[in-house]
C-alpha cells in the first residue's frame, strides 16, 4: 500500500510535470483556443520590452485577439423622424446636416449666480398699530381697520373700537382680533397700508415714497378745498343746523341773549335699513323724482347709505369713544338678558325738512322711543354729549337731500304713496362718524355694528 503521500487530497491542484510554475494571465480567449491549463499548454509571461523594461501591460500576449470593434446603429427614432436629441444624440443621424460648432462653455459669472432682487420688506400691521397708538401726531380716531371675519368676510371698524392688548388677557366681552386678520388700515376713507396690494402709506417701507404725516397733510388741504363737513353729502341732516330763510334781527341794548347753539355732532347712533322691501319702494320714489325734475336725480340718498337716526353725540378724543362703545356693549348685553320685544318700523308717507330734505317717517311706537331713551340714558351715565335732536324733528328715512346752499327745492312727487313702503325690525346699531369716509359696502364709516339679539 502506498505512502500518504502517493495519494493527491481530493480538490488538490495536480502539478504538472516537467518543472516549475510558470505564471500568465488567462483570458477568454485562451480558454477558447485550448490554451488554458486544462489543455496542458505551455505558461508564457508578456513579452518584456527589448530595452529591458516591464512587459507591455497593454499586450496579451502571442495568440490573444483584440476585441472587435462596436458598431453604431442608426438612431431608430431619427429614421422615423421623431428624435428630439438632435446633434446630442449618441446614436448617428445618417444624412443629417453637419452641426454648428458649438462655442465654448464659459463658467457662469458671479452675477447670475446672484439671486434676483427681493422685494422691500413691508411693515407689517402690529407695526402700524404700534405706530397709531403711541405716535402723539396721529389721532386713533380718524382710523378704521379693515379685518377678516369668519363668518361675514372683510368688515370695518373703527380703531378705537377694539382692545390692542395681549389676546390672552381680554375678557370674552372685549372687542379683539388678531393682527394676522388685519386685511387694511384707513386714515379718514383713505387706505393707507393694504396687505393684498403690499400698500404701505404709514412708514413708506415697500417704497412708495410717502408716509402717513404727509397723507394726513394731503387730506386736510382736500378737505378744506372741497369744504367737508359743511352740509356736504357725507354728514347727516340731523348734523346740519337748519338753515333759516328769514334774516335775523338784530338784537336791541338790554335785550335778552338768545340760548347758546347746542356742540356740533360727530357721532351718530343709527339702524341701517337692510330690508329688500324698503329698498325697492325707495328706489321707485327715486326714480319718479328724477322724472319729474332730472336736476334732483344726483341729490338722491344712496341705497347702500339708508338709515334711521336714533341719538347724536359729541365725541371729543378716543377716551369718549371707547366709552360710547362700552355703553353700546352694556346695552347689548341688557338686551340679550331681558329680550324685550324688537320695535318693528314701518314707513308710512312723506315728509320735507326746510325744503331740501325729502324723508319718510315711520309710524309711531312705544318701542322704537324706549329705544331711543336707553341709548341717551346709557350714554349720559358714561360722562358723554348727547346732542338733543332738533325739537321739528322726527325719526326719519332719508330719501333725497340737497347741501345747504343749493338751488333746486325738493317738493312731494306728484302722486305719493298711500301704502306703506315697507317694514323692517330694528335688530342691529351702527355707531358711525360724521363726515368720515365710506366703508367698503357703502355704509358710513362705523366704530362699532352691534347686534341687539
Amino acid at each position: 500500500m502506498a505512502g500518504w503521500g502517493a495519494f493527491p487530497s481530493r480538490g488538490a491542484p495536480s502539478q504538472p510535470q516537467g518543472g516549475d510554475w510558470q505564471v500568465r494571465r488567462l483570458d477568454s480567449g485562451d480558454a477558447m483556443e485550448g490554451r488554458g491549463p486544462s489543455a496542458g499548454g505551455d505558461f508564457s509571461a508578456p513579452p518584456a520590452d527589448p530595452a529591458g523594461g516591464a512587459p507591455d501591460p497593454g499586450s496579451d500576449g502571442p495568440g490573444v485577439t483584440e476585441p472587435a470593434p462596436t458598431l453604431n446603429h442608426p438612431c431608430s427614432f431619427f429614421l422615423a423622424g421623431s428624435c428630439r436629441f438632435g446633434a446630442r444624440c449618441r446614436n448617428p443621424h445618417p444624412g443629417a446636416p453637419p452641426a454648428a460648432p458649438q462655442p465654448p462653455h464659459e463658467p457662469p459669472s458671479k452675477k447670475s449666480l446672484e439671486r434676483p432682487s427681493k422685494k422691500p420688506p413691508m411693515k407689517t400691521a402690529g407695526d402700524v398699530v404700534s405706530r397709531i397708538l403711541w405716535d402723539r401726531q396721529l389721532p386713533p380716531g380718524e382710523f378704521t381697520v379693515g379685518h377678516l371675519d369668519r363668518f361675514s368676510g372683510v368688515r370695518e371698524d373703527a380703531f378705537t373700537a377694539f382692545c390692542w392688548e395681549d389676546l390672552a388677557s381680554v375678557g370674552p366681552e372685549v372687542l379683539a382680533i388678531p393682527q394676522h386678520r388685519i386685511q387694511y388700515f384707513k386714515y379718514r376713507g383713505r387706505v393707507v397700508w393694504d396687505k393684498a396690494s403690499r400698500l404701505d402709506d404709514v412708514f413708506g417701507s415697500t417704497g412708495g415714497g410717502r408716509t402717513i404725516l404727509e397723507v394726513m397733510e394731503e387730506e386736510a388741504g382736500r378737505q378744506e378745498a372741497v369744504g367737508m363737513g359743511d352740509g356736504g353729502a357725507g354728514v347727516p341732516e340731523e348734523a346740519v343746523a337748519p338753515e333759516n330763510e328769514e334774516e335775523e334781527d338784530v338784537a336791541e341794548p338790554g335785550a335778552q341773549s338768545c340760548p347758546p347753539a347746542p356742540p356740533r355732532p360727530t357721532h351718530f347712533v343709527a339702524a341701517r335699513i337692510t330690508s329688500p322691501e324698503l329698498r325697492d319702494s325707495v328706489a321707485r320714489l327715486q326714480e319718479a323724482l328724477s322724472q319729474a325734475d332730472p336736476t334732483v336725480a344726483e341729490f338722491c340718498t344712496p341705497l347702500t347709505t339708508l338709515h334711521l337716526t336714533l341719538c347724536l353725540l359729541r365725541l371729543d378724543g378716543a377716551a369718549e369713544m371707547q366709552a360710547a362703545v362700552t355703553a353700546l356693549r352694556e346695552l347689548q348685553a341688557e338686551h340679550r338678558r331681558l329680550l324685550p320685544p324688537a320695535p318693528l318700523l314701518r314707513f308710512r308717507g312723506l315728509g320735507t325738512f326746510w325744503g331740501r330734505v325729502l324723508y319718510a317717517a315711520p309710524v309711531p311706537g312705544p318701542e322704537l322711543a324706549g329705544l331711543a331713551h336707553a341709548l341717551e340714558q346709557g350714554f349720559v351715565c358714561k360722562g358723554l354729549t348727547v346732542v338733543p335732536l332738533p325739537a321739528h324733528d322726527c325719526f326719519h328715512l332719508t330719501v333725497a337731500k340737497i347741501p345747504a346752499g343749493g338751488e333746486p327745492r325738493l317738493n312731494l312727487p306728484p302722486e305719493p304713496p298711500g301704502e306703506e313702503l315697507g317694514t323692517q325690525a330694528v335688530e342691529s346699531l351702527c355707531l358711525c362718524q360724521v363726515g368720515g369716509g365710506r366703508r367698503t359696502d357703502g355704509f358710513y364709516s362705523t366704530l362699532v355694528e352691534l347686534d341687539l339679539y
